[in-house]
């Protein structure tokens, strides 16, 4: 089994205190965006489980909490995806109050929109599963809380299985099928059919039209599939490749008010399957599933990050100019940083616009984002504190300021940033512990009074950046 641990929980937690006065994003970003995103799209590229669109945090809040609290292990299907993670417990280092702020943040962001909890709820679900001393299964949680049932258009659904290989769609009605299946659920799924490699399914129903008109598919699949209505094929993805947009079929086709006979092939070679239909009335917006509901991937569009009048965003997603492991914040009064948590200093000073998000925050985009402004400065590009320094992570101030902690033998250093008067950012630097002075560059001369301080062990210096 893959293990994962929110890796900024193990740092913060420690700062949490700090946190309980403010709003929920910055405890989610703090706490669990190292795993589920920033964009709750899942980190590294989807390998952790999203919570956009997630269909386990429908329905009863309480297990949402129960997970937070006990934990999560074995395998989970999440958005139609598999995945065999363990969540550790966080029921001894949060508090009733912090989980609460987390869970609504999450409840209403990405397009999620759940009822907000009440702290109460926390307190009680706590008390009522305080015997319980290991994590959560997927089946032991749904046995209690179980997912809403998802509704779709089609009745009387059956699915038959068959066995083979092929490249493309072949013609089913010449092999012989291995089981014949009724889905009571009314949702195409190929999490029921046992197998892995070498399968096709062909997926027969109603589709209970709600009124006559034209109507529009869309399908995408891994690898190949089609919808045919009425004896009529409406959209078909053929041959072997993943499921994605580009793999994508569209079609419309006329239905009357009732019962119009569906039928659904697909078939998977190796390696990934999937399978998405979606349908909507011609002309509307809104589109409805009859598979397994997903968070709809966009094309990327712009995202623009804008801290408001007394509240600094970040930004932990790859930054041009600066290293990997780099994290922005946009504070108001119009200026913005990125601190390098490989080279433990702030690397970025810009003025004007923060930075566009829409390249990561839109179908987990890759490559570097520039700042949004022409006017950016370099203050450093190399490491300059000793060898066995180590980044300890960020606490954040209610306004959302962060303190860059970092820790160098029995010496700890923290380097805050908070805005000042309009196009200025003060900078207070700290040692503490220990007898020796630390010596900090302080990037390019002109933008502070001096090119360097010298710091003494338990005392602050307050230092004034001036961009314009």
């Amino acid at each position: 089994m893959i293990r994962y641990y929110f890796a900024s929980t193990l740092i913060s937690l420690s700062f949490v205190g700090v946190l309980h006065a403010q709003d929920g994003e910055q405890l989610y970003t703090l706490n669990c965006s190292a795993c589920h995103g920033v964009d709750g799209k899942g980190a590294n590229n989807g390998v952790f489980p999203p919570l956009a669109g997630s269909e386990w945090l429908e329905g009863n809040p309480k297990r949402a909490v129960s997970i937070v609290l006990k934990g999560l292990e074995g395998p989970i299907e999440v958005s139609g995806k598999p995945y065999n993670l363990a969540m550790p417990p966080h029921e001894a280092a949060m508090d009733d109050g912090t989980i609460a702020a987390i869970i609504n943040y999450v409840f209403n962001a990405w397009g999620n929109s759940s009822p907000k909890v009440a702290k109460d709820v926390i307190s009680v679900t706590r008390a009522e599963h305080e015997d319980r001393e290991s994590p959560w299964t997927a089946a032991d949680l749904l046995k209690i809380y179980p997912l809403p049932k998802q509704k779709t258009v089609l009745k009387d659904l059956t699915s038959r299985v068959y066995k083979g290989q092929w490249e493309k769609i072949p013609d089913f009605d010449k092999i012989q099928s291995e089981n014949v299946e009724e889905e009571q659920n009314g949702i195409v799924s190929l999490s029921l059919t046992g197998m892995k490699d070498n399968f096709g399914v062909v997926w027969e129903a109603s589709f209970v039209a709600p009124e006559d008109g034209s109507y529009e598919f869309y399908l995408q699949a891994d690898d190949g599939a089609r919808v045919i209505l009425n004896s009529k094929m409406v959209c078909e993805v053929d041959g072997l490749g993943p499921a994605t947009p580009d793999r994508s079929s569209t079609g419309k086709t006329d239905l009357t008010k009732g019962y119009n006979p569906i039928r659904i092939e697909y078939f998977e070679n190796n390696r990934n399957q999937d399978i998405e239909i979606r349908w909507k009335k011609a002309g509307t917006k809104q589109w409805d599933w009859l598979t397994k509901k997903k968070k709809a991937q966009n094309k990327a569009t712009n995202i623009p990050l804008t801290p408001s009048k007394d509240k600094t965003v970040i930004y932990r997603n790859f930054i041009e100019g600066t290293s990997p492991r780099a994290i922005g914040f946009g504070f108001p009064g119009g200026l913005n940083i990125a601190y390098s948590a490989d080279h433990l200093t702030p690397e970025l000073i810009w003025s004007g616009d923060f930075i566009d998000a829409g390249r990561h925050w839109t179908n987990r985009g890759q490559g570097n984002q520039p700042p949004s402004s022409k006017k950016v400065v370099t203050l450093a590009n190399s490491r300059y504190l000793p060898k066995e320094a180590r980044f300890k992570g960020y606490s954040l101030d209610p306004n959302g300021n962060p303190t860059f902690i970092v820790a160098i033998g029995n010496q700890t250093l923290r380097d805050s940033w908070k805005p000042g008067e309009t196009g200025t950012l003060i900078r207070t630097l700290t040692v503490s512990g220990g007898e020796s002075t630390l010596e900090i560059p302080l990037g390019e001369t002109g933008l502070t009074e001096s090119s360097s301080v010298t710091l003494l062990p338990d005392k602050s210096t307050d230092i004034t950046y001036t961009l314009k």
